[in-house]
């Protein structure tokens, strides 16, 4: 009976030295396992930053106290044009009734036009003696940039007078698009000559700058 209860004892204690090595090695496995988690998630961030900036469209400088500074690439695009830095001229396109109006760029910067100009036709006495603004066309219109030197081109038309009774104009007055300025450019001895009156329809057309075309009325 003695031996009996001593084994009984000694499976005890076996058995309790046994519960604590295993609740150690869990403890130990635990911290093992909490310690590479903590080094995946920092690898983690640190990656979905390297990514952040790379997708953002910066760049980055290292100053010399060896600390990252954000650079950010910026675009510029042309402002709109002048009616002051833009040279005029007119000239026959070669066919009937048509004119061209070529804008140069004479500024020192690129610039961009969009839409209609406004048109007026105007006589050999001066401001005093204008015709009828010219009507718009179907056109569609679209952005142009003018480098300095270059030229940008609009079309004028218009229905001649048949009648014999109709007024002459030499020369037009210009307006850019969303300018208020107008210039006075003089159309290099062509005649546009209409109709005293015009009534109810117009008989001059502009397209939109950049030289489109449009199917008239």
């Amino acid at each position: 009976m003695r031996v009996k209860k001593i084994s009984a004892l000694a499976l005890v204690v076996t058995a309790a030295g046994l519960s604590l090595s295993a609740c150690g090695g869990n403890e130990g496995a635990s911290a093992a396992t909490d310690t590479s988690a903590s080094a995946t998630a920092d690898s983690s961030a640190g990656s979905q930053d390297v990514t952040s900036d790379s997708s953002s469209g910066s760049s980055a400088d290292s100053g010399s106290d060896g600390k990252v500074t954000a650079r950010t690439q910026s675009k510029t695009s042309g402002s709109m044009c002048k009616t002051d830095d833009l040279a005029f001229s007119a000239g026959s396109t070669g066919v009937k009734n048509e004119i061209v109006v070529n804008l140069k760029n004479g500024g020192s910067a690129t610039c961009s036009m969009h839409g209609f100009p406004g048109v007026q036709l105007v006589g050999p006495d001066g401001l005093g003696d204008t015709g009828p603004d010219a009507a718009r066309t179907d056109a569609s219109a679209s952005t142009v940039t003018i480098a300095p030197r270059e030229e940008r081109r609009f079309l004028l038309r218009y229905i001649p007078d048949t009648s014999g009774s109709g007024k002459t104009y030499t020369r037009l007055s210009v307006t850019p698009p969303n300018e208020t300025v107008s210039e006075i450019v003089n159309l290099d001895g062509l005649n546009i000559t209409v109709p005293a009156s015009s009534g109810h329809a117009p008989d001059v057309y502009v397209d939109p700058i950049g030289y489109h075309t449009g199917s008239g009325k």
